[in-house]
């Protein structure tokens, strides 16, 4: 099962695109993610999320760190409107049932290491 990012709420593109805002919500939702999840749980190809995550490092919203020859996605604890932007994207989140179904369903996944 493959969330599509617009099955997010009417005005959702609030990030600068449905793609996007989908983007920081699982990373809000997950806490921690690896571009490859993402892309296959919003069902965006791999370079579509490895584009927007280079934008949303830039501006400073969320921070990379490498793991092993993966790169770890977090929200920015020091971005200084964290508490907040994380209070809207879970809101985002908790209403996307769709979203919260693939979440669990991955988190759940005997052996994920996750």
């Amino acid at each position: 099962m493959v969330v599509d990012s617009a099955s997010l709420e009417p005005g959702s593109a609030l990030f600068g695109g449905r793609n996007r805002t989908a983007i920081l919500v699982a990373i809000r939702m997950l806490e921690a993610t690896y571009p490859s999840e993402l892309a296959a749980l919003l069902g965006l190809r791999l370079f579509t999320v490895q584009q927007a995550l280079r934008a949303l490092e830039l501006e400073q919203a969320i921070v990379t760190r490498s793991v092993g020859r993966t790169r770890l996605v977090t929200l920015n604890p020091r971005y200084p409107a964290h508490g907040p932007l994380a209070d809207l994207l879970w809101q985002l989140g908790a209403n996307d049932h769709a979203l919260q179904t693939k979440l669990a369903a991955a988190r759940r996944r005997p052996g994920s290491g996750r």
